[in-house]
């Protein structure tokens, strides 16, 4: 009896023990995740979260570099010795936020906290097109299947028209949407074609990439009523007015900062395309949320701008009331690899246009690589290889619109610029939950088919097509 007494009191002992080292592991378990949290700014479980569906991405190149000159082994080391962390509000942990970047404000967070706690339905896009048929008029061009393209890009890739065509098919200033378009953008799905998307960035080509979940998790938000307005609030942002709806990008001369920018062809009476003023967002949204009536290619349009400043000015110093929610709202566009960001220590913040319909961007190049996401609404972006510059009729290096076409593309001007009637390229149509990977130096055309919101981001640059540009002056 005795016997049996002792046996039961070393099993009751061990139980404890037992539980006893249980909890010392948990405490252990937790003092582990709280010093990662405090010294590397991120969560160790981060990565386990249901909000983490992007893939992990290996650094571009062995190492990162910084302006210094200074080597990381990767980029959450070039983070940490480059930036400090900010204090992140206690009331809720934004999902995949960035320690050194982002808005840490409790205003945010209670908004996030709310709208995070919704089951917000699906945005379904509105239309569907059939591409046209690639007829061989380039011997160094195949055809291909859009949807279906191969695993390493086709000769002669993307495919392309006479833009005339494309022009008269769909008219500019027309924007209503048409059933066939001149596509030659292949549409990678992101789960399932992601090596392929890969592949074609690496050679530096565009593309199309749909149902990528951390971007329709974002478009979900920006198309919940009252959402946008709860999160611009009254701040005042960058507005650009146009008595038409075309929109020239300009930058003032200023001889004093930069000799080289001179009024064009020496004509002191050059004037800006368009004014530039600041509104809340709701003054804005009150202009371009208009009826049909009252749209038209004469009628006045309205453009909306927000920056946000990122690795340039975490506090938001590069812009009068920078949108530094837009790392916490995009988290597929944040500074670290991945499919869209190539170079992350060399992004320049995060931009996003507001687009009131009829809305057209000249065709322009932008020097860098860029990738393009839509939230809501829809854009046409036509677009021309680097080796059409001779074609394209540049405004040329210190013009106030350097890098843009002085062709009006919804009435092109042949007589004055015969050389665009050899101009060749194709289109495609964004809708919400789209991202178009541009390399640098692709020209680009977008016109807006309803309001919409756009947003871009940059990442380094490459010297692919320099060749042709630099023929062109620039």
């Amino acid at each position: 009896m005795l016997q049996q007494r002792h046996q039961g009191k070393n099993k009751t002992e061990l139980i404890i023990l037992l539980i006893q080292l249980l909890a010392y592991l948990i405490l252990l378990s937790c003092g582990v995740t709280l010093f990662a949290k405090w010294v590397f700014g991120y969560n160790l479980l981060h990565q386990l979260r249901p909000s983490s569906l992007h893939r992990s991405f290996p650094p571009h190149g062995m190492y990162l570099n910084n302006d210094d000159g200074h080597k990381y082994k990767d980029n959450d080391e070039r983070i940490r010795m480059e930036f400090p962390f900010l204090q992140a509000s206690k009331i809720y942990e934004i999902p995949d936020a960035m320690p050194h970047i982002g808005d840490k404000s409790d205003e945010y967070a209670k908004l996030r906290k709310h709208v995070d706690s919704l089951t917000l339905p699906d945005v379904s896009q509105r239309f569907s097109f059939d591409p046209m048929v690639m007829q061989h008029t380039n011997s160094d061009q195949v055809s291909y299947d859009i949807y279906d393209c191969p695993d390493t890009p086709p000769e002669g890739y993307p495919f392309d028209w006479t833009l005339l065509d494309v022009l008269k098919a769909w008219p500019p200033d027309d924007p209503t949407p048409r059933p066939k378009l001149f596509q030659g953008l292949c549409i990678f799905d992101y789960t399932k074609d992601y090596d392929k998307a890969l592949a074609y960035r690496d050679e530096e080509l565009p593309f199309v990439v749909v149902n990528d979940p951390q971007v329709q998790e974002a478009v979900k938000r920006w198309n919940a009523p009252g959402y946008m307005e709860s999160m611009l609030k009254g701040v005042k942002h960058r507005t650009e007015y146009s008595k038409n709806n075309h929109f020239l990008y300009w930058n003032a001369p200023n001889p004093r900062h930069n000799k080289k920018q001179q009024h064009p062809n020496g004509l002191p009476d050059w004037k800006p395309p368009t004014e530039m003023m600041r509104m809340p967002y709701l003054e804005w949204l009150e202009h371009a949320n208009v009826t049909e009536d009252e749209l038209g290619p004469d009628k006045p349009h309205w453009y909306y701008r927000l920056i946000g400043c990122g690795e340039t000015g975490p506090t938001g110093k590069c812009d009068a009331g920078s949108s530094e929610y837009l790392f916490d709202e995009l988290p597929f566009f944040q500074p670290k690899p991945s499919l869209y960001i190539v170079e992350p220590e060399k992004q320049k913040g995060i931009h996003c246009r507001f687009g009131m319909k009829g809305v057209i961007a000249e065709n322009h190049f932008d020097g860098s690589r860029n990738a393009i996401a839509v939230l809501g609404g829809e854009r046409r972006y036509i677009l021309a290889h680097p080796n059409q510059c001779d074609h394209l009729a540049l405004l040329p290096k210190g013009h106030p619109s350097a890098r843009h076409s002085a062709v009006d593309w919804s009435d092109p001007d042949l007589e004055a610029y015969p050389e665009f009637q050899l101009a060749r390229g194709n289109e495609v149509v964004l809708q919400p939950g789209d991202v178009m990977y541009l390399p640098t130096d692709w020209f680009h055309y977008i016109i807006s088919l309803s309001l919409n919101f756009q947003c871009n981001t940059r990442s380094g640059i490459t010297d692919t097509y320099k060749g042709p540009i630099h023929q062109c002056g620039f």
